[in-house]
């Protein structure tokens, strides 16, 4: 069995706890309300948190296939160079033939013992002239060919170099592979392990928070429609930010929708609009959108309305943005989250709220910007171009 976070260590000896005793007839059921209740929250803690590790560990896997598809396009460049350089090559090599065969034929004789065995001085002059025409084109085939093998020699070097590269990240993305398995394993054995009871009550909670969410998407969405003239609702209030506490909610989609009217820019309305209607749908480590979402498809496919391309891969399209400030956060910029082992994105949507695929114990919700879990591993948050 995996080994267990402290929480998940006490939620689960809780359990097993529990279940002696009821089959002892020493104890009326499964547990009072308020431990169930204990027991589910610390569950549902550590489930999550397992789950999160195991979204960083898929997302680090992403970024290992990208650095390789890369590398692979950088490859396929390199081996046209060097196509290229060995086509220059053999035609200045037949080019060079060409001459020899010319000066094989000429015998080989020096220009002024020619000028004694021909009759006719302006014959001489006349193949005098051929003659120099045919040693400057040689000297230049010559100057070719040397260019031609330098060229084939840096290309060649180049391509060694890169085929090494990608053996390291052929083993790079088969080892955060193997650490994504073992993240999903280690989630989807502590699952298996609680009891029936706890597991139906966590997901008892989790179609409730399911449902929590979507009515903060459509007051989220009812705001967005609402706005007078396109001011903005809430466009640099974040409720604080990462170095202000934050507020004490965990990651569970807690807490209320406090925006304003409307956003601050139409194409800002398209984006956000675009992510809260994906709220509810799950979260899939193979997400296929838009019927089920990863962070960044989620963030990647809503700027893609507007015609803003970004990578739908954590940390590349973190590079893709203008950083800004969390003050100055507005409808639509994304936040991204790599401390303390992380690797996730979500959207700001205004009055401190944010849209994200965040697990696959929670899905695409709505959730305040700065809970306790983002708080703890924010990075940055950026302004895509365009």
């Amino acid at each position: 069995m995996p080994k267990l976070h402290p929480r998940g260590r006490r939620a689960l000896t809780a359990v097993i706890a529990a279940a002696a005793l009821g089959a002892a007839g020493l104890f009326g059921s499964a547990s009072s309300s308020a431990d169930l209740r204990e027991d589910v929250a610390n569950a549902k803690a550590y489930l999550e948190e397992l789950q999160m590790k195991a979204a960083a560990a898929h997302g680090r896997v992403e970024d290992a296939q990208y650095e390789l598809d890369q590398l692979g396009r950088k490859m396929d460049k390199t081996q046209q160079k060097v196509d290229r350089a060995k086509a220059q090559l053999e035609e200045t090599q037949v080019t060079i033939g060409r001459y020899a065969a010319t000066a094989y034929r000429s015998g080989g004789v020096d220009s002024s013992l020619q000028l004694l065995l021909v009759d006719d001085a302006q014959e001489f002059l006349d193949q005098a002239v051929v003659l120099d025409i045919v040693a400057a084109g040689q000297s230049a085939a010559l100057r070719k060919t040397q260019q031609a093998r330098l060229q084939l020699a840096q290309a060649t070097a180049e391509l060694v170099q890169q085929e090494q590269a990608e053996q390291a990240a052929l083993a790079d993305l088969e080892s955060r592979s193997s650490e994504f398995d073992q993240a999903v394993a280690e989630a989807d054995s502590y699952l298996n392990s609680l009891e029936a009871e706890l597991r139906e009550q966590i997901e008892a909670e989790r179609a409730a928070a399911a449902a929590a969410a979507a009515q903060r998407a459509e007051a989220a969405a009812a705001a967005l429609n609402s706005g007078s003239g396109g001011n903005g609702y809430s466009t640099t209030s974040a409720n604080g930010g990462p170095n202000d506490g934050g507020s004490a909610n965990n990651n569970d989609g807690g807490g209320g929708y406090s925006g304003g009217s409307g956003v601050s820019s139409d194409r800002a309305a398209i984006v956000v609009s675009y992510a809260l209607a994906q709220v509810g749908k799950p979260y899939s480590f193979a997400a296929n959108p838009p019927n089920s979402w990863d962070c960044t498809k989620l963030t990647a496919w809503a700027w893609a309305q507007v015609g803003v391309q970004l990578t739908p891969y954590s940390y590349v399209q973190a590079q893709e943005v203008r950083r800004i400030s969390p003050d100055e956060l507005q409808p639509g910029d994304l936040l991204f989250f790599f401390k303390n082992g992380a690797h996730h994105a979500s959207m700001y949507i205004g009055g401190g709220m944010i849209v994200e695929a965040s697990s696959p114990e929670v899905g695409v919700r709505v959730t305040d910007v700065w809970n306790s879990w983002n708080v703890a591993h924010f990075s940055w948050a950026g302004r895509p171009y365009g």
